[in-house]
């Protein structure tokens, strides 16, 4: 799984096209993309790693096979360095990876490591015979091989190490007095070749792994892009375009799952109808959008006035809203609704351009609350909540509107199914 961190496809394309062209691109990308790729690949390589250092350090010791029947009288000499010298450090470097260290722990241990091997190789061989001195250049070679090519060392750290091989071969080559000018100018023409042809290989290796994760990360960043377009478009499948509210269709869809909740657990489930007073008039006298404009923001201190985050406010058609109190009993759905009330007056009008009529002192921003409460079990229905709810809005225009009226008890019983 890709970690997520700041990412966008047009900088993942831009490195795309880098890494897919035929001329030599430094393997980096840009400082976050290079800190993803790191904290992306970092648990598996060192694993990795792990796995194929123990299989280097088995075949490091087995060479002790080859120094006994080569050389019994330094065969002592081998099992010291080799088992007690460089097989320690070369097992607390592979254990090291077991705990996930950073890139450049992780790469210079490895390489350290890999020097180490080399250079007790070559000192073990020094000046014994020129078959020895042949051979050693053989070993120190399949060195470089497992390091650049098996274990596939970052390219910088490869470069360091084959550099540094080369180097201690030419030390050798230097003090060993075994081999001719010749000899010695032909083996280290070998070893600079092969030492080329593995960073060559390495440099490959690292550029398609590179290449591999940015068209993987490539398609994520769209997988993602398209779920975050889905999201968008069903809450704006599910919103009211005014108000930002729910809609009547994801109204109808959370009001199934609260009464179903309900039933199940045997909790009260409370329904507030919202209607605007005078909302004809408003739109008579002040227009179309001036209506919209206070649809919006009542639809906005709806949002204000709930309490918990099961509280649900929809708008339930033209002026017309409707909020759900799960769990919430008779009074306290009442209060809900009397805030609700005395946060619209106390906000008043949406403010006027100049151009509109002036206010008219008759007509004030208000609404009218219907509170409703039922326990329903599986006999009754659910629209017997919102119809009580709905008569109760009605009986708080009868009796003077921005109040709020309650279902009386005798529909509370019938809504309950008693």
């Amino acid at each position: 799984m890709l970690t997520r961190l700041p990412a966008n496809i047009e900088a993942v394309n831009r490195q795309i096209e880098r890494f897919s062209g035929l001329r030599f691109q430094w393997p980096a990308f840009p400082i976050a993309l290079e800190e993803r790729f790191e904290r992306d690949t970092a648990e598996r390589r060192s694993r990795r790693l792990w796995l194929e250092g123990l299989i280097a350090i088995a075949l490091f010791d087995l060479f002790l096979v080859a120094d006994y029947f080569s050389s019994p009288q330094d065969f002592r000499r081998a099992l010291i360095v080799r088992l007690l010298v460089v097989t320690p450090v070369c097992l607390i470097v592979n254990a090291s990876m077991l705990q996930k260290p950073g890139k450049t722990v992780r790469e210079a241990s490895i390489a350290f490591a890999s020097c180490l091997a080399g250079a007790a190789q070559l000192y073990l061989e020094a000046n014994k015979s020129a078959a020895a001195s042949a051979y050693v250049q053989m070993a120190v070679l399949a060195v470089v091989l497992f390091t650049n090519i098996v274990m596939r060392l970052r390219f910088p750290y490869a470069v360091a190490t084959s550099i540094a091989m080369l180097a201690g071969d030419w030390v050798f080559l230097r003090v060993d007095h075994t081999l001719t000018s010749q000899e010695e100018i032909l083996g280290m023409a070998l070893a600079i070749a092969t030492t080329a042809i593995t960073l060559v290989a390495n440099y490959s290796a690292g550029r398609e792994e590179r290449l591999n994760y940015l068209l993987n990360l490539r398609d994520e960043l769209m997988v993602e892009d398209l779920n975050r377009l889905n999201a968008q478009l069903l809450r704006r499948s599910e919103s009211d375009a005014l108000t930002g509210l729910a809609n009547r269709h994801s109204f109808d869809s959370q009001y199934a799952e609260l009464w179903k909740r309900a039933v199940t657990s045997g909790t009260a489930l409370s329904a507030i109808v919202v209607d605007v007073d005078h909302f004809k008039m408003l739109n008579d006298r002040y227009g179309h959008l001036y209506g919209d404009e206070v649809l919006r923001r009542i639809g906005s201190l709806l949002q204000q006035a709930l309490r918990a985050k099961d509280d649900f406010a929809a708008r339930f058609g033209g002026e017309e809203f409707v909020v759900l109190l799960p769990g919430t009993h008779l009074l306290a759905a009442a209060q809900v609704a009397a805030r609700v009330c005395k946060m619209v007056e106390l906000a008043g009008f949406p403010a006027l351009d100049s151009s509109q009529k002036p206010y008219d002192s008759s007509t004030v921003a208000t609404v009218s609350c219907g509170v409703a409460t039922a326990y329903p079990t599986m006999r009754d229905r659910a629209d017997d909540l919102l119809e009580a709810a709905d008569r109760a809005m009605y009986q708080a225009k009868a009796n003077g509107r921005n109040c709020v009226a309650c279902a009386d008890v005798k529909e509370i019983v019938r809504v309950a199914g008693y």
